[in-house]
């Protein structure tokens, strides 16, 4: 049986810098569910940067229908989001990382909203790893560089000490991250790292300026097949 996730990341509604660009957050975010049902996806993985506080709580009333999990981003308030995001397997009150797992499949989720990965997490993270099932990382931030300006600006600190903490362990590593609205694919040793486009505004992949585009936004599919995972972008045009 073939199971299907929708993987979304930095809609940044309600944000004055989009609105600046004339990105109409909501409609994109009503686009892109729109399209995960007409491809009967029930199960939503939100990468993070949800928007302002204030969108919240109609951010969380479009994903009812839906298995929802959570990375938060940089652009995310723990408290606010917990206030409407119900996760049966948090373990900490103040930081949103944790772990579930299928048959096949250990997904782990890591908090980077303050633009690092705290000691906490770091220490529960390397006991998380210990697992014999296939390893699917989630987290906001990039941990693999990426040969581009923003990567150098806006990376998250202190990135190798989980970049090492990953490459300790003998399991492959699959790695979802958004952050920087752009799709990239990065692999280092038993790690492979994807980068998503947002769902918002999009970034040029550029080794010296950042230069922003309005014309496009977009999610990525995750497919699993038993022990098998297969991804794909899916853009928009606007």
């Amino acid at each position: 049986m073939v199971k299907k996730i929708a993987y979304i990341t930095d809609a940044h509604i309600d944000e004055e810098y989009p609105k600046g660009l004339g990105v109409n957050a909501r409609n994109n975010w009503k686009t892109i569910l729109d399209d995960i049902d007409s491809k009967n996806i029930n199960e939503v993985i939100y990468g993070g940067d949800i928007g302002e506080k204030s969108s919240n709580s109609w951010f969380f009333n479009t994903l009812q229908k839906y298995k929802v999990s959570i990375s938060l981003g940089n652009h995310d308030d723990f408290s606010e989001v917990m206030e409407h995001y119900k996760n049966d397997f948090l373990l900490d009150p103040n930081e949103l990382f944790y772990y579930r797992e299928d048959d096949f499949f250990r997904f782990i989720f890591l908090d980077s909203s303050t633009d690092v990965a705290s000691e906490k997490q770091l220490i529960w993270l390397e006991s998380a790893l210990i697992t014999s099932k296939k390893i699917v990382l989630f987290i906001h931030h990039p941990v693999l560089p990426i040969p581009a300006i923003i990567d150098k600006k806006f990376s998250l600190k202190g990135r190798e000490k989980i970049q090492t903490l990953l490459e300790k362990i003998p399991n492959e590593i699959i790695l979802f991250s958004g952050h920087y609205h752009m799709e990239d694919y990065q692999k280092f040793n038993n790690v492979i790292q994807y980068t998503t486009p947002a769902a918002s505004y999009q970034v040029e992949k550029d080794p010296n300026e950042i230069i922003v585009h309005n014309n496009s936004f977009g999610y990525r599919i995750i497919e699993l097949h038993k022990d098998q995972l297969f991804t794909e972008v899916i853009t928009f045009r606007v």
